[in-house]
């Protein structure tokens, strides 16, 4: 029996008009050998029939019995079923550009990497009138200072591509309830602390339109900003405008933070040992800020879902 080389994992939830954006870009990839395991929280909506209808024998769809209401179950069911020597995930509202998997495993094979985060293309919220004139905002995201894992950036699971033998080492996500982060920034934590090899490439490998910062994106069935991206992956022009934008932002940013708010950098600088600390004791230092914020664990993905629409 022949094995794909990739195993792309999507977890999805009634969200068949983003799923098919995330599924084409995948089809449209300029690496074939690939299989890509979609896993239904329970879902109840068209989502069957959305990937069923693509007729490819390389997509394959489970939907589970009970909804677990969140992505580490659906993604450890996916890991299970997974068959590729490589593993990379795929949110459902994300979408691959066309060049990723292959320069991913050129990468990865040539670096002696166990785990790759790639930076992403991260397209902030906006209003329709300004997105329709082009005033949206782009920031990069899961890029990590210096070639080195910092718990302090957020790496979008999208952004990843590892090796599938790291998956025993690390054992499954943890769920949302038994959290005060995210199963994502907490398994990807625990492959530091196992000392799992990572590797930074300088290219950007996804687009990243994150659901749960908008409001009531769950509920609504329709997302312009996915249909527009969707039909121009190929657009070396669009990438490098969306480039552009995402380094005028950054140093806007960086510009505020000098000289309008040195606080933030102040607390920042201040916080270093003591993230050093908690790392030392296997903490994630963020585990400890967002119980602060948000109390008991879970509290954070509750107020996400209440946010988007699924509760």
């Amino acid at each position: 029996m022949n094995f794909p080389l990739v195993s792309i994992i999507s977890a999805t939830y009634n969200s068949s008009h983003l799923l098919k954006h995330a599924i084409q870009s995948v089809l449209d990839s300029d690496f074939q050998d690939w299989e890509l395991v979609v896993v239904g929280d329970c879902c109840t909506d068209d989502t069957e029939a959305v990937v069923l209808g693509f007729s490819d024998p390389r997509i394959h769809f489970y939907n589970l019995e009970k909804n677990s209401g969140q992505q580490a179950t659906p993604n450890n069911f996916g890991l299970q079923k997974a068959s590729g020597k490589y593993i990379a995930f795929l949110n459902q509202d994300d979408l691959f550009f066309p060049d990723h998997l292959s320069q991913s495993i050129e990468e990865i094979e040539k670096s002696g990497a166990e785990f790759l985060i790639v930076p992403g293309i991260k397209i902030l919220m906006s209003n329709r009138a300004d997105f329709d004139a082009g005033r949206y905002p782009v920031q990069l995201c899961s890029v990590h200072p210096d070639g080195k894992f910092s718990t302090n950036v957020f790496s979008v699971a999208s952004t990843w591509f590892l090796k599938k033998e790291v998956v025993p080492k690390l054992g499954p996500w943890k769920l949302e309830k038994d959290l005060y982060i995210t199963p994502s920034q907490e398994w990807i934590f625990r492959a530091f602390l196992a000392g799992i090899q990572f590797h930074f490439p300088s290219r950007v490998g996804s687009l990243i339109i994150l659901s749960g910062e908008r409001k009531n994106s769950y509920k609504k069935k329709f997302s312009h900003e996915h249909d527009y991206f969707s039909k121009r992956l190929r657009d070396n022009e669009m990438k490098a405008q969306l480039l552009e934008k995402a380094s005028i932002w950054a140093y806007k940013d960086l510009q505020s933070q000098l000289f309008f708010q040195p606080k933030i950098l102040f607390k920042r600088v201040i916080g270093l040992p003591f993230d050093w600390i908690l790392k030392q004791l296997k903490i994630h230092p963020s585990a400890v800020r967002w119980r602060k914020a948000w109390g008991k664990r879970g509290s954070l993905i509750q107020k996400v879902r209440n946010d988007t629409g699924l509760d």
